[in-house]
């Protein structure tokens, strides 16, 4: 139960990071599976900021 929370924390996390930071950090990370791992949390991020702007959107 514990590693969900940790789990969930990550998530917050990266909710919270700049965009250009995630990006910049995955763009700059030169193993290979980091850099998927780190590429994987931007793309979370970033679909979790368009869903806050297309709830905006339809208020």
């Amino acid at each position: 139960m514990s590693n969900q929370n940790i789990f969930e924390e990550l998530l917050l996390q990266a909710e919270k990071t700049n965009l250009q930071v995630l990006m910049d950090n995955a763009l700059n990370e030169k193993y290979p599976d980091k850099k998927k791992v780190l590429m994987a949390i931007y793309t979370y991020a970033i679909g979790k900021k368009q869903d806050e702007l297309l709830k905006k959107k339809n208020l």
